[in-house]
């Protein structure tokens, strides 16, 4: 959707998900010497500056990122056992928060494509989607400022739908990857296309890893439970041994909100999840939790 930003939302809670899952894949990816391939169907601008106006306006970053770094500084300052298992637990986010923290610093959060090209080889490539006529400006600004580093992947920046895109460009020459599909869903109908869209992919590129986030929103539970359970089934059928995962983190209680706005967390729908990914979520979403509930 055109008139949706980012920027209203960068380094929030949500994000905070997405962009661990993200790493937590791309990290175990690259321990193989192989090339792979990576989509990104809504891209953004890649970097956001948390001063920016409209990022202090909703003050999402203080709720999200802000909130889970100061908790991380706080464990490892302390000394006590129990902060010693969490310290534990802390390590596994260890690659997000190496990326995030020395942009955080100059009060910006880095997007998907940033942390993607921050984390991939040479040898691999991106392939970012974005539609937004003045975000797609700032991505390629973006884009640029990190190819001036010689170790990042070749990347490909598309001013078009990243549905259409997605679509026209998988099976991938480079077969081996991974796509990032996270929409806006200000439509009621986008979460029915876009679980066509991962039933769609898997079968074209079975062999892709596919990350889905989603919101959680009362209102849209319906729409919400009907796009995992399309993707599930289409999974179940279309391969021998059905292989996906569904995480999600919870910051709010859905019975305190009201009215159309009534987000209490989001979910990430992993299909062909990588080796110890499922164990590794389960540990950090109760953490992530705690640190990150909203009165």
């Amino acid at each position: 959707m055109l008139s949706y930003q980012h920027i209203f939302h960068a380094g929030n809670h949500a994000d905070i998900l997405k962009h661990i899952t993200l790493t937590l894949i791309l990290d175990y990816m690259i321990k193989k010497d192989k090339p792979l391939t990576f989509f990104d169907t809504h891209a953004g601008a890649g970097i956001y500056s948390l001063n920016d106006e409209r990022a202090l306006k909703t003050k999402e970053a203080e709720n999200g990122i802000r909130r889970l770094l100061e908790f991380i500084d706080g464990r490892i300052e302390s000394g006590t056992e129990q902060d010693s298992a969490i310290r534990e637990k802390l390590e596994i986010i260890k690659p997000y928060t190496d990326i995030v923290i020395p942009y955080y610093r100059q009060n910006l959060y880095p997007g998907s494509p940033i942390i993607a090209a921050s984390i991939l080889r040479e040898c691999d490539r991106m392939i970012l989607s974005e539609l937004h006529p003045q975000v797609i400006n700032e991505l390629r600004q973006n884009v640029r400022l990190a190819q001036k580093n010689k170790t990042v992947p070749d990347i490909s920046v598309h001013f078009r739908n990243g549905i259409e895109m997605l679509n026209a460009l998988t099976p991938p020459e480079i077969k081996r990857g991974a796509v990032i599909i996270d929409p806006s869903y200000e439509d009621k109908d986008e979460y029915e296309n876009t679980g066509n869209l991962v039933c769609r992919i898997h079968k074209k590129w079975p062999a892709g890893i596919l990350i889905l986030w989603y919101p959680l929103i009362e209102h849209r539970i319906s729409e919400i439970n009907a796009m995992k359970d399309m993707i599930a089934d289409s999974v179940s059928v279309s391969s021998a041994e059905p292989d996906f995962l569904i995480t999600e983190l919870k910051v709010r209680e859905p019975e305190s909100l009201s009215g159309l706005a009534s987000l209490y967390g989001s979910g990430m729908l992993v299909v062909n999840p990588p080796f110890g990914l499922e164990e590794k979520m389960r540990g950090l979403i109760p953490l992530l939790e705690s640190c990150l509930k909203e009165n």
